[in-house]
């Protein structure tokens, strides 16, 4: 087992009785399974971005909405057994207008596949990441116990994250007459039978360790029956810094695994959605950037020393513009000598003209010499950026519909 914490804390939830004495939780259970599952996934403790991620039981993929956003991913699989709900859910997996307006800087594609749990087929290869939310209740005894000879010994993901009912929960419910929650259930565990399957996949397979979390809390008198969803982590321990216990077989061996190399998910829709990839280098971003940020400044009078007739721009104004680019101030200077823009200690000097421009003064008629913006009146500095340009921030945006869940 190893240790494990949401990063900024837990997830804020409330567990209340409505009038018919029925419990409820706020946010509903499924989105804090959707969410948790994306802090894991997007944590910086593992140290790495999980590019392909494979959902097994996706259903009606309502969570693909968030993986897709989920920072790092670039390669999705959505499996399920159910022909028929995939297709009449696929529309979640295509692009939104959006997609087209604002353009990924990374590529994406999803892949909406036909196809068991227990599979070992080609497409599984490479997966980073698999993700089994409310699934392994669903399963048949047989299919159950090839689970772990499939994700552990086949795929052997970075990171695998389970959850399932917790069964010692059940007292706060009105179970159905087969003793669930649900009438396709083939068992629900409770957190000691939960643990015990876990804890005995990392017996089976050494490379793993596992850690227990849980969403939607008891009511504060029943804290000893847990959460009514739990969920198992399991990461690879060469995430955790720890020595693999065996080599990973190679991508070229994997269908060792396989009884029949043949055997591949049927593929009910793939999309690859619009990227739009920079292929500048990194001096040429920078250098980009810091000329449009300099052209702004200088619009600015409180950078202009009117005894040396020229721009003063502070270096440090640059900075957090260039961060995003993962650049330093030392690459930001480098740039800019090699370019001959001029910097004397903590400043990029530059003349009151460029040679191209009249001048913003002498052709712009909106230019506001005593503020250093374009048109308007601003009534304090948290209206401006950063070298004082207007911040167009909208309080009215609206959300996609598939995030507004109920």
């Amino acid at each position: 087992m190893f240790s494990y914490k949401l990063p900024q804390g837990g997830l804020n939830s409330l567990t209340i009785f409505n009038d018919a004495g029925d419990i409820r939780f706020d946010p509903p259970v499924y989105e804090l399974r959707y969410t948790t599952t994306v802090r894991i996934l997007e944590d910086p403790r593992w140290g790495l971005k999980f590019k392909k991620v494979v959902e097994f039981g996706c259903a009606d993929m309502r969570f693909l909405p968030l993986l897709r956003r989920t920072a790092g991913v670039e390669h999705i699989l959505e499996v399920d057994i159910d022909e028929d709900i995939l297709r009449s859910n696929k529309q979640k997996a295509e692009p939104l207008i959006t997609d087209y307006l604002q353009r990924r800087e990374t590529p994406l594609r999803i892949e909406v596949l036909k196809g068991s749990i227990d599979a070992s087929v080609q497409q599984l290869i490479n997966a980073d990441a698999v993700v089994a939310l409310e699934i392994i209740e669903h399963l048949y005894p047989k299919t159950m116990e090839s689970v772990p000879k499939n994700i552990f010994g086949f795929i052997q993901p970075k990171i695998a994250i389970f959850t399932t009912p917790n069964s010692d929960f059940n007292v706060l419910f009105n179970l159905l007459p087969n003793g669930f929650r649900h009438d396709d259930h083939k068992f629900e565990w409770s957190r000691a039978e939960f643990k015990e399957w876990a804890l005995n996949i990392c017996k089976e397979y050494p490379n793993y360790r596992v850690a227990f979390l849980g969403v939607g809390k008891a009511p504060p008198d029943k804290k000893k029956i847990g959460h009514v969803s739990q969920i198992a982590i399991f990461a690879r321990c060469d995430i955790l810094h720890i020595p693999l216990a065996e080599a990973l077989h190679a991508t070229d061996a994997s269908f060792d695994c396989n009884p029949d190399p043949d055997v591949q998910y049927k593929e009910i829709f793939a999309v690859d959605f619009p990227v739009n990839i920079d292929e500048r280098s990194k001096e040429e971003k920078i250098l980009h950037e810091a000329r449009y940020q300099m052209d702004r400044c200088r619009r600015i009078e409180r950078y202009f020393n009117r005894d040396l007739r020229m721009y003063q721009v502070p270096l440090t104004v640059l900075e957090d513009y260039i961060k995003y680019l993962n650049a330093t101030m030392e690459e930001l200077i480098a740039v800019l000598k090699a370019n001959n823009i001029e910097v004397s200690e903590d400043y990029i000097l530059l003349p009151e003209y460029d040679e191209d421009d009249l001048s913003y003064r002498q052709y712009d008629d909106y230019y506001d010499d005593s503020c250093g913006y374009f048109g308007g009146e601003v009534e304090n500095d948290d209206e401006l950026g950063a070298c004082g340009g207007r911040s167009y921030a909208k309080d009215d945006v609206t959300y996609d519909s598939e995030e507004n869940w109920d």
